[in-house]
């Protein structure tokens, strides 16, 4: 285990430590015979004595179709039928398990399973939120804790762009006016279509597309950020990150607007509370108003969840940055890695897998 190295750079209070926000993350894994366990607050727990077809987890939450190819939920220590998985594609992220059987998209919401259209056209997800549109009538619909609300009804015209933050859906309806549904309400923020916008949580950013300046609204405002296009930029929870015109690296977050670097970073990433970024030689984060270095080489891939980071480095080691600590995790040559929250899951030779878990491997 190594201290992370701290720099603090915002004048706001920090945090580094992951807030699980009472959630107890699980992480699903098959042993050497191919059977199902999930790994749960130091626990193994066996889902299966039969091989599976597939499993996913994220939040509480396991999926998995079963060697009889029902889709099985595992939730809150129960197993719930699904059905048939057949025609039927699932995902699950820190909140739902969504899945699409034919037209029919259904999710299931601790513990509760909700039927929202039969008849559907396209969705989009993210934590605690779906945005979907059905075949026979344009109306675009929002489904969030445990209530499904329409929000735009196209008589005329056809619904434009849309996105979905985790509580946040931004928008371009049949008049190209940019609108965004936040808090149980819309709200019209321009009636010009923006170039470019994202949601983030509590956040929209967005290039206004009469002067290209950067806006976020935030608080229930519009502010604006830069009055000349950047260069890029992205949204996570209450927080913007990007690259001005002049290649400055800025971060808006907690409503202050920052200058994190005078030059752009060889790559960021924003995710959660979290920038990951790349620059002067260091893999470093920004998160909660301090920079932590993390290391000093471009990392060859890495895992974000819940303002965990996962790397591997160019020498094939796998790292691990959670609640303050940056964790060497291993130095075996693994074959893929998965994270869910605190729970590092890694897969080494032979099809076996192994779980680190707060400083300790199981």
């Amino acid at each position: 285990m190594r201290i992370a190295a701290l720099i603090l750079i915002l004048l706001i209070p920090c945090a580094l430590i992951a807030q699980n926000n009472g959630i107890r993350y699980t992480s699903a894994y098959k042993d050497y015979r191919n059977y199902l366990y999930t790994f749960q607050e130091g626990t193994p727990i066996q889902l299966e004595s039969q091989p599976v077809r597939s499993f996913k987890s994220g939040g509480e939450i396991t999926a998995y179709v079963n060697s009889a190819n029902n889709l099985i939920v595992w939730y809150n220590g129960e197993k719930t039928d699904l059905e048939d998985a057949s025609t039927t594609s699932y995902s699950v992220n820190n909140n739902l398990l969504i899945y699409l059987r034919d037209k029919t998209l259904a999710v299931f919401d601790q513990g509760k399973l909700y039927r929202l259209s039969y008849f559907t056209r396209e969705y989009k997800a993210n934590e605690g939120m779906i945005a979907f549109r059905d075949e026979n009538i344009d109306i675009l619909k929002v489904y969030y804790k445990g209530k499904i609300v329409e929000i735009e009804n196209t008589l005329i015209g056809s619904l434009g762009i849309y996105k979905v933050g985790k509580n946040t859906i931004a928008y371009i309806n049949s008049s190209n006016y940019f609108k965004v549904y936040h808090n149980g309400e819309s709200y019209e923020l321009d009636n010009i279509t923006p170039l470019d916008f994202e949601c983030g949580k509590d956040i929209v950013a967005y290039i206004d597309g009469t002067y290209q300046s950067l806006k976020v609204y935030y608080n229930n405002k519009v502010l604006t950020l830069e009055n000349i296009k950047p260069q890029s930029f992205q949204s996570g929870d209450g927080i913007v990150a990007y690259v001005s015109d002049e290649g400055y690296f800025k971060i808006f977050t907690a409503g202050k607007l920052v200058k994190a670097e005078s030059y752009p970073p060889d790559f960021y990433i924003v995710r959660d509370s979290s920038v990951l970024f790349y620059a002067d030689n260091k893999l470093q984060l920004l998160l909660n108003g301090t920079r932590v270095v993390l290391d000093n080489f471009k990392p060859n891939s890495y895992r974000i969840s819940q303002n965990n980071i996962a790397w591997a480095d160019q020498a094939g080691r796998l790292h691990l940055f959670s609640n303050g600590k940056i964790y060497d995790v291993t130095s075996e040559l693994f074959t893929g890695y998965e994270l869910n929250g605190d729970i590092l899951r890694f897969d080494i030779a032979g099809g076996v897998s192994k779980i680190f878990y707060k400083g300790k491997t199981y």
